[in-house]
C-alpha cells in the first residue's frame, strides 16, 4: 500500500512539469483526494484484466486483454462485444456498477459475448489486482482526469 501512495504522489508532482501528457478537461467529478480515497476503498475488489469501451453504435467492445489475467485465462479476445455480465446488460452503466460492487477475488463472473456472428458464454474467476496494475490505473486516472485542470488553474491564477 505504501508503494501505491508513493507512486500516486510521484505522479501528482511530476505531471505539472509534463503538461503534454495530460488531456484537457476534468472527466472525474471528484477532487483529487476523494478520488484517491475511492481507489483505496476499491483496492481489494476482484480483478478481470479486461479493457473495453463503447464504440460509436454503443456496443461495448474489448480493446485489450491483459496477459496472464483472469480474462486471458477465460478466453476473452480483442474485438469481443460484451453483451451481459451475470445477466446484467453491459450497456446499462448503473446496473453494471451495482453488479461489480460485489466483485471479490475468487468469484466467478459469466459474460455473454458476441464474437463474429455467434454469441458465446465466457466464465472468468476474478483475481486480486496486481500492485503494478493498481498503481498504473491510479496514475493514469490522475493524469487524464485531474492534472490538466490543476495545471491550467495554476497557470491562470493571478501572479502576486
Amino acid at each position: 500500500m505504501r508503494t501505491i501512495v508513493i507512486t500516486a504522489i510521484a505522479v501528482l508532482l511530476a505531471v505539472p512539469a509534463i503538461p503534454a501528457l495530460a488531456k484537457s478537461g476534468e472527466k472525474c467529478g471528484k477532487d483529487i483526494q476523494a478520488c484517491l480515497n475511492a481507489f483505496v476503498e476499491h483496492r481489494d475488489k476482484g480483478w478481470l484484466g479486461l479493457r473495453y469501451e463503447a464504440d460509436a453504435s454503443g456496443k461495448v467492445v474489448v480493446k485489450s486483454v491483459t496477459p496472464g489475467s483472469p480474462s486471458e485465462k477465460a478466453g476473452f479476445q480483442v474485438g469481443d462485444v460484451l453483451v451481459t455480465m451475470n445477466g446484467v446488460k453491459v450497456a446499462d452503466k448503473e446496473a453494471m456498477k451495482k453488479a461489480k460492487a460485489d466483485w471479490k477475488p475468487g468469484a466467478q463472473v459469466t459474460y455473454a459475448v458476441a464474437r463474429g456472428t455467434a454469441e458465446t458464454q465466457v466464465v472468468a474467476t476474478l483475481a486480486p489486482m496486481p500492485e503494478e496494475v493498481f498503481a498504473t490505473m491510479v496514475g493514469a486516472h490522475m493524469i487524464e482526469d485531474h492534472m490538466t485542470v490543476a495545471s491550467v488553474e495554476k497557470a491562470e491564477s493571478p501572479k502576486k
